[in-house]
């Protein structure tokens, strides 16, 4: 297994990524998206790592103003990291389709690129869904507002998007998930009508910083890596 590390200009910032490396050097058709907050693209090195050891190679990078990553959060929001992402698979020539690993609010993030990526596969843990109202509103206290001010998910583009997708689909969720509205756990679970397959992985004791919690569990996290390899390859 081996890193390359990349940065590319988006905009005013600077965007830094990791690609992870099998043995063979294998192209890479699979990037990860991590979520909000303090969050990077530091959390996935043990999933990567084990799916480069694998024969699988990745792509994760930090989104405007977390990680590496030069900028402010306040200064994008929801569809420029849809735009960040596209920036990234272009900039590294990524053949399309591209599967998708994500967390939390960049579960949101990969719907919005189902269509312009086309990935056979999803892999989401602990995905936030948001309503249209909020794809335009820079992150900060007025984000916070409309996500707060949200009593029905249903309509979120996530799961307009979600309806589309013909792919695999691994839901990994925290039962003690305090982030995550349980309506939203329901309707990824349900909404993707024409994927492939659905598969749901449910952890009693586990919240919402479910990387952390897989981390200090070996025998956990060799289960979800598993399921993830399957779910990108297709193995079943």
């Amino acid at each position: 297994m081996a890193h390359s590390h990349f940065q590319l200009p988006f905009r005013n910032v600077q965007l830094h990524g990791t690609t992870t490396h099998s043995p063979s050097h294998s192209t890479p058709r699979t990037l990860a998206l991590h979520g909000g907050g303090t969050s990077s693209r530091m959390g996935y090195q043990p999933l990567l790592g084990f799916l480069a050891g694998q024969g699988h190679s990745s792509v994760a990078f930090d989104f405007m103003g977390q990680g590496e990553s030069t900028g402010r959060m306040a200064d994008s929001g929801l569809r420029d990291r849809a735009q960040q992402a596209l920036a990234v698979v272009e900039h590294l020539g990524m053949p399309r389709p591209v599967s998708l690993i994500a967390s939390s609010m960049g579960g949101h993030v990969a719907c919005s690129l189902i269509d312009a990526l086309a990935p056979p596969a999803l892999v989401l843990y602990c995905p936030a869904a948001y309503e249209a109202a909020a794809l335009s509103v820079p992150f900060g206290p007025a984000f916070q507002q409309v996500i707060r001010a949200t009593s029905d998910f249903a309509a979120s583009p996530a799961f307009d998007a979600l309806e589309r997708f013909e792919g695999r689909l691994l839901l990994v969720l925290g039962a003690e998930d305090a982030v995550i509205p349980r309506q939203v756990e329901e309707e990824y679970c349900s909404r993707a009508r024409r994927a492939r397959s659905v598969e749901v992985l449910r952890f009693e004791g586990a919240g919402h910083h479910l990387h952390s919690w897989l981390k200090e569990r070996p025998v956990e996290f060799d289960r979800v890596a598993q399921r993830v390899l399957a779910t990108l390859t297709g193995a079943g």
